[in-house]
């Protein structure tokens, strides 16, 4: 008779999850324009051995380990992505790893290893030449070892705070807009360490807890930080109001449009916005409910996740709090998007971590169904929300590609070097145009607000510079399949008015 290891069946649907968006990742780092940032890091930072100079678009460690992989690899698009690669590879195993320890039941855990995955603007960093999602792995690491100690102890106490203190270096290292995230992590891995010393000083596990991380952070940024200007601190958001905003529209952006026209797409769009406060309601619900019927107490599985999910908590609220104080007090701006992406994980660990609760009363057992029910509906929508073409953050390079290859043809066939550039187009075409290394048209440089009249060629929005075109008369030959991007001509130039490909 043959047995089925009934753990290793329930284990499959996860680690397929995993390894399913290790492929996505890889495939979009292969096939997706460059950007915009992506382009403009390897220009500034990375082909002049830049790495070390302060900016806010310079992600040093994004930048060292793209120099690294550039340098052994070419300047592929896979190439500049690598970094970004390997944080998805941590980032997610980290996940696999977080979400098997916090609940053992897999209604709970393929929900939301979905939701800390695929959400779309966790995955968009996953893939994006930046240090954002570097930064956001080496944060649930950090996060990651207390509780891998817990389970394994194949570590000391200490060891185990300096693998702690090394993750967060380096993930600031890849994003400095983590510092106070960063900070209150920080400050819960000391908490926790303390707690646990069993006899060794506190002295000695706060010195574990903060030396390798300091020196981390002085080996890879020091120089930078030593050139640090207010002035270049320009992006962010400027209430609570418009930072939560920013991370919930970025998380919902968007399902695929080729379903515009459905039914289902049309009911899902008018959910889409309640689930995230219906998530919320019901966690604070749960927590209220099973703090009075005492679930948290009821075992030491239990207490152990209570002291988890209030760690967690804690960091959330203290990260908030510091930003706020910073914004207040000192006029920095608050994370936004990109800059806020390290809330996301966090929040939805939290909501795991309530949701694996044992729930003692018919109440808290029914609260648990509707946050499973919620999580699932987010977890179905981020699935439908994949994509292969663009970044929501730099939707207007996602033809990029395509459109360079547009304006080599009309090079090489009409022999046309005068081309105007308008706002954000001009880093990614250049990278194209370095790839290629075969064209006879100069640098592309943009003039904004418009380039110069009586040009032959142009590449710009057809939305933004609607009214140029029709000043100018030009006609638009070709459109992006997945932006509003356009080239139009001249007419009567070198290059004929039809269609391109006509």
């Amino acid at each position: 008779m043959m047995f089925v290891d009934r753990r290793a069946f329930r284990e499959w649907p996860l680690l397929l999850a995993a390894l399913f968006a290790i492929i996505w990742a890889a495939v979009r780092a292969s096939v997706q324009s460059i950007t915009m940032d992506e382009a403009d890091t390897y220009f500034w930072f990375v082909a002049p051995s830049n790495v070390w100079r302060f900016f806010p678009n310079n992600h040093v460690l994004n930048s060292l380990l793209m120099w690294l992989s550039t340098r052994a690899f070419g300047i592929s698009s896979l190439a500049l992505r690598a970094p970004a690669i390997l944080g998805a590879i941590l980032y997610i195993v980290t996940c696999l790893f977080l979400c098997r320890r916090v609940t053992d039941r897999l209604s709970i855990q393929i929900p939301v290893l979905i939701c800390l995955i695929y959400n779309p603007l966790i995955f968009d960093y996953m893939v994006a030449a930046r240090g954002y999602g570097l930064a956001d792995a080496f944060l649930l690491l950090a996060i990651a070892v207390p509780v891998w100690h817990s389970v394994r102890r194949r570590l000391s106490l200490c060891q185990s705070c300096a693998l702690a203190s090394l993750a967060l270096g380096l993930a600031f290292a890849a994003s400095f807009a983590f510092a106070f995230v960063l900070l209150a992590a920080f400050l819960a891995i000391t908490a926790w360490a303390i707690w646990r010393r069993d006899g060794e000083s506190i002295a000695r596990i706060v010195a574990f807890c903060a030396l390798p991380g300091l020196f981390i952070v002085l080996l890879i940024c020091g120089y930078p930080l030593a050139h640090w200007t207010r002035d270049d601190l320009t992006w962010g958001a400027h209430s609570l109001r418009e930072m939560r905003q920013s991370l919930v529209q970025s998380s919902l952006y968007r399902l695929d449009p080729q379903f515009h026209d459905t039914a289902w797409y049309r009911a899902v769009s008018y959910l889409r916005p309640l689930l995230p406060p219906a998530l919320a309601i019901l966690c604070l619900c749960q927590l209220v409910v099973t703090t009075i019927d005492g679930s948290w107490l009821r075992d030491p599985r239990a207490r152990w996740l209570a002291k988890f999910a209030s760690a967690l908590a804690g960091i959330v609220t203290l990260s908030v709090l510091l930003h706020w104080l910073a914004f207040r007090f000192a006029n920095l701006l608050l994370p936004v998007g990109r800059t806020g992406i390290f809330f996301v994980p966090l929040i939805t660990l939290l909501a795991g971590a309530i949701a694996a609760a044992p729930a003692r009363s018919l109440v808290s057992q029914w609260l648990r169904r509707g946050i499973i029910a919620v999580l699932l509906c987010l977890a179905c929508y981020f699935l439908l929300c994949l994509r292969l073409s663009y970044f929501k953050e730099y939707s207007w390079d996602a033809d990029a590609k395509e459109v360079y290859s547009v304006l080599a043809t009309y090079n090489r066939t009409y022999g046309v070097t005068d081309i105007g550039i308008f706002d954000l187009y001009a880093p990614a075409l250049n990278y194209y145009r370095l790839l290629s290394n075969s064209q006879t048209f100069p640098e592309l440089k943009s003039a904004p607000p418009n380039p110069a009249p009586g040009k032959s060629i142009y590449v710009m929005s057809q939305v933004n510079q609607r009214n140029f075109i029709d000043q100018e008369k030009l006609v638009v030959v070709y459109r992006g399949r997945y932006s509003d991007t356009v080239i139009a001509v001249k007419p009567g130039g070198p290059i004929p008015g039809a269609p391109f490909g006509h």
